[in-house]
């Protein structure tokens, strides 16, 4: 059973893994499809020297020879074979490595947006606060006519924070999502 990797459509660079993915899964039935051919190989080549054994030498020489025959070419098609699958198991390792460094180079672009995030958030909160104070120490100054802007502000500042600290729970929410999933994928 796989583990659910649905994240990875999130990254920035989904399609080239997806690609990665496609690629290697189809060396991989490749893979499959070559151990089946093998297997088979193999089998007939265990039929053929079982045969030889029965034959006596005087009377069967000419099927002897055919066997024989039939023995060298399925022992080339064999090694033939184990090459092949070396050679597929090597590129999908090679294709696997691809795919990790696509997947870390996706989580470390999620995450360097997710600290930008949480920076612009947290300059964003310094600023409307500030503003906010302004407003304040503007309402306790100021006369009657002028304590009614001076609340408005006080008022959309606030509002403001409370916007920024929502917005930098979100982006810290995300940054410790990125941070699981990295550990999950790489220790």
């Amino acid at each position: 059973m796989t583990r659910s990797r649905k994240y990875l459509y999130n990254l920035p660079n989904s399609l080239k893994i997806k690609k990665l993915a496609r690629e290697i899964l189809d060396y991989e039935l490749k893979i499959d499809n070559a151990k089946s051919e093998n297997r088979n190989i193999k089998e007939e080549i265990l039929t053929l020297e079982t045969q030889l054994i029965s034959l006596e030498v005087i009377e069967n020489q000419h099927k002897i020879k055919k066997i024989n025959e039939r023995l060298d070419e399925l022992s080339q098609n064999n090694l033939q074979n184990e090459k092949e699958i070396t050679d597929l198991i090597s590129h999908v390792s090679s294709l696997k490595s691809m795919a990790d460094a696509e997947i870390m180079e996706g989580l470390s672009t999620l995450y360097n947006q997710a600290k930008s995030c949480i920076e612009k958030a947290q300059l964003s909160i310094f600023r409307h606060q500030k503003l906010a104070k302004e407003a304040q120490d503007g309402l306790t100054k100021s006369s009657n006519e002028e304590a009614q802007k001076y609340r408005d502000e006080w008022i959309r500042n606030v509002e403001k924070i409370i916007e920024d600290e929502e917005n930098l729970k979100n982006c810290e929410k995300q940054l410790e999502a990125i941070k699981r999933v990295y550990t999950l994928e790489f220790g």
